[in-house]
């Protein structure tokens, strides 16, 4: 499905839109206000009149099929750096570490020692006030209790403590795959025990996890979507980064640049990019998605000077350009190739 996002300058920006969603380009500014757009849309922000000024005074809309998307269609958690996924971790009302403690102390039987502790404290008062000894005239200080329910015991009494070996670590210094593994299994504790939609958003994973653990975590991501319909990630990859491109998801890898398109069928653009590509050394399908990959966020954008790609991907980079009628060449030096390619990749349009 498509989703538009009213814009104060441009016209409305539309995504393909699904349950496993990556954004990538060139075009960093458009990129965060659909960041910043999804986080205050959905996270219920009151909007200043400076933030109105911009959009006539009219509140910025998510439409879905022409119709308005409900600011509470979608429970959110955004994640932009190590510092969020932290923030998840701590007992605070709103994170997924409260959520998942909460759930799990429904489950264990703790009214009596919390009966017993609020006895000690009307205790503790007591004797207080038999010291206050605090009068004026008629009217007396005292002090009184308040008594203890279970999510206090979270907020104020309880803090995560995390176990490596035999030694007490600070959750800083978990590594950063197991640290969003931590916080994914406790997401999928609350996706299995309720049905609200459940709207996640990672910004810039590539800034701290390796290649390897960012496909292992988009793979999880994958199997969570499969598994449960009420969740969806969109994921940011920072410039230059990794992209999670399987035939599966692939429709749904939206390149916001010069231009702002998504890739379509994979069947579909290998088929062309066969029917294109200027020699008979074309790649095979397992290469052409790796191919995909690496030139995605270099799609719809004539600042390519700086990019260093091998020719077969420069191939399939002005092929797939090609293919959505982005007309431009390639303006490198190129050595030691095939003479077809070079005629290709230096004939403009």
């Amino acid at each position: 499905m498509k989703l538009t996002f009213t814009h104060p300058t441009k016209e409305h920006v539309t995504i393909n839109f699904g349950q496993f969603t990556q954004i990538v380009g060139q075009n960093q500014e458009l990129k965060y206000y659909i960041w910043q757009l999804l986080i205050w849309y959905f996270d219920g922000k009151k909007y200043k009149e400076e933030d109105l000024s911009l959009f006539q005074q009219a509140e910025p809309q998510i439409c879905c099929s022409e119709e308005t998307v409900k600011r509470n269609e979608y429970q959110i958690f955004s994640i932009s750096d190590v510092r969020d996924i932290i923030e998840q971790m701590s007992y605070k009302k709103g994170s997924v570490s409260y959520a998942y403690m909460a759930s799990k102390l429904q489950t264990v039987e703790v009214m009596d020692e919390l009966e017993q502790m609020n006895i000690h404290l009307e205790k503790i008062a007591s004797k207080i006030n038999h010291n206050l000894n605090l009068t004026i005239g008629e009217t007396s200080y005292l002090t009184e209790t308040v008594e203890l329910q279970i999510e206090q015991l979270l907020t104020k009494y309880f803090v995560p403590r995390f176990n490596y070996s035999t030694y007490n670590i600070a959750f800083e210094f978990v590594h950063n795959e197991t640290k969003l593994r931590f916080f994914l299994n406790m997401l999928e504790e609350i996706l299995q025990q309720h049905s609200r939609k459940v709207l996640l958003i990672f910004k810039n994973l590539d800034d701290y996890l390796t290649y390897s653990s960012f496909y292992s975590i988009c793979q999880e991501l994958e199997r969570m979507c499969q598994t449960y319909p009420q969740f969806h990630t969109i994921v940011f990859p920072s410039n230059e980064g990794y992209l999670y491109l399987t035939p599966a998801h692939i429709e749904f890898v939206n390149i916001i640049s010069e231009q702002i398109e998504h890739f379509y069928d994979f069947d579909f653009m290998y088929e062309c990019y066969g029917n294109t590509h200027p020699s008979n050394d074309r790649l095979d399908e397992h290469a052409f998605l790796s191919s995909l990959r690496k030139i995605a966020s270099y799609l719809f954008c004539s600042e390519i000077q700086h990019i260093s790609l091998s020719m077969t991907d420069f191939t399939t980079l002005k092929i797939v350009n090609a293919l959505y009628q982005y007309r431009i060449s390639v303006p490198i030096e190129i050595e030691k190739t095939n003479s077809m390619i070079i005629s290709y990749l230096r004939d403009g349009y």
